[in-house]
């Protein structure tokens, strides 16, 4: 029996896959004094020993090409009170020190910011990147962790954000 293949567009291609819930993280990265952040809900963890992590960038952000200079990025994971920096750090128009303002944040191991706030954060030094169509795969060897608020986390489902009552 032959199958048909279904053609279908990019808009089509986001409306199934956002049918998958994520969570949501902001990824910080640090290249000399320049930092940037954006969200991003395309992360996973890849391997326990060494642990490793990776995290899908579009080519065009702004920290894109601040990754791959400064090898290195921290992925903050956001809690359901976090979802105003969510929106925040996802607008593509907005500098640096906009997306930074009023937040407190530090350094561990790489010197990419950490969120004080966030759920828990991963420090990485990058380790490897793949090409990804329009986004760059970027593998992250685990430097540092730490777990922060306890609070739900911030899910996005459907391209929308949701906040479970408990969990």
């Amino acid at each position: 029996m032959e199958k048909r293949q279904t053609p279908f567009d990019s808009n089509r291609f986001r409306e199934v896959s956002g049918r998958f819930a994520t969570g949501i993280t902001i990824v910080t990265a640090r290249a000399g004094n320049q930092i940037h952040g954006l969200t991003v809900n395309a992360f996973c963890s890849v391997s326990l020993q060494p642990a490793l992590v990776l995290i899908c960038v579009d080519k065009k952000a702004q920290s894109h090409d601040l990754i791959i200079a400064g090898g290195c990025f921290a992925v903050n994971l956001l809690g359901a009170s976090q979802q105003e920096l969510a929106e925040r750090f996802a607008d593509n128009f907005l500098q640096s020190e906009q997306r930074f303002s009023g937040i407190e944040f530090h350094q561990e191991v790489t010197g990419a910011p950490i969120l004080n706030r966030s759920l828990g954060w991963l420090d990485c030094k990058t380790l490897n990147s793949y090409e990804g169509g329009d986004h760059t795969i970027f593998v992250g060897e685990v430097m540092a962790l730490g777990a922060g608020a306890h609070e739900p986390p911030l899910l996005f489902f459907r391209s929308r954000y949701h906040h479970p009552e408990k969990m």
